[in-house]
């Protein structure tokens, strides 16, 4: 049984480092609980490998802000 996002909605846009984040909180269809991605400025999933299970920390968004080239 594959799993499938059934809702994604922006949560979150923070500036770290003077870069521009957005938060985004995804909810699956066979899968219990949420998970978050960050993207940059471009559009460009910085969590790709591995989202957050909770909202991210300001830590957390510090080392995927450095991910990003933007």
């Amino acid at each position: 049984m594959s799993d499938k996002i059934i809702s994604e909605k922006e949560v979150g846009w923070p500036v770290v480092d003077g870069k521009p984040l957005v938060v985004t909180r995804s909810v699956w269809r066979d899968a219990n609980g949420l998970s978050y991605d960050v993207r940059d400025a471009r559009g460009f999933c910085l969590t790709e490998a591995e989202s957050f299970d909770d909202y991210p920390t300001d830590e957390q968004l510090a080392v995927v802000a450095r991910l990003s080239i933007a």
